[in-house]
Order: structure tokens, then C-alpha cells, then sequence
């Protein structure tokens, strides 16, 4: 992926399908950024920490927060995600490749990390 390396960052993980990401934030946390790629579209994600075994256990304050987020947001959207039969917020963009170029990659990449990052430091402070 030549925008990683214009943007100084390193792939941890690589195939032809998806590309994974770490991110040192300034809180201290570690963010993991994924890229999939689906004919001509990449969906950029990057899973939060809270994570519930059941849908139920979700707090709906949570989700009534991430809403009002996703309203103010012109790139990225938070969602609920089902990894490994666990529920979790993740933040997501989709990107169609021909409209990509390094900038906007750098622009979706830090934005999403950044908001997860905000976010996870907001809940912990609650």
C-alpha cells in the first residue's frame, strides 16, 4: 500500500484482501486499523475496546451517543460490529478506490483513529 509509506506509517499485517494497522495514540491506547477491500470499495475500520457477549448488554446510552456522533461526522459512521460472537462499536468509512488518493487516505485514516480514540477516553472518564 504506497499510502502507508507516503504517510511514514508501517503495515502490521498484509494479504491481498485486507491490511491491518497500529496506531499509538496520544492517550496511550494502541488502535488497530483495518482495510478490506471489496471489488472497488475499501471499508476502513477501526474496532473499539467495549466489547458485549450479547446484543442486550449493550448500554443504549452508548448507542444514543455514537447516533448523535454519526450526525455531525462527514467522514466515518459508528456502528455495532460482530467479531468472533462478540458485539462491539466500531467505527467505519467506505471509500469507493477510484476517488482515493493519498491525502484523502491519510485524512480517513487519522480521522477514524482519532474517534475512536476520543471515544474510548470518554467512556473511561464517565
Amino acid at each position: 500500500m504506497p499510502y502507508c509509506a507516503e504517510h511514514g506509517w508501517n503495515i502490521a499485517e498484509i494479504n491481498d484482501r485486507k491490511a491491518k494497522l497500529r496506531f499509538e495514540t496520544a492517550s496511550g491506547s494502541t488502535q488497530i486499523l483495518y482495510i478490506i477491500r471489496f471489488d472497488t470499495t475499501l471499508e476502513f475500520s477501526v474496532p473499539g475496546k467495549f466489547s458485549f457477549a450479547d446484543e442486550a448488554e449493550v448500554p443504549h446510552r452508548l448507542s444514543t451517543i455514537l447516533m448523535g456522533r454519526n450526525s455531525e461526522m462527514k467522514i466515518g459512521f459508528w456502528c455495532l460490529e460482530k467479531i468472533q460472537g462478540q458485539s462491539l462499536f466500531s467505527i467505519m468509512h467506505n471509500q469507493e478506490i477510484s476517488l482515493l488518493d493519498s491525502e484523502y487516505f491519510g485524512v480517513i485514516v487519522r480521522k477514524l483513529v482519532s474517534e475512536c480514540d476520543e471515544f474510548e477516553v470518554a467512556v473511561d472518564n464517565m
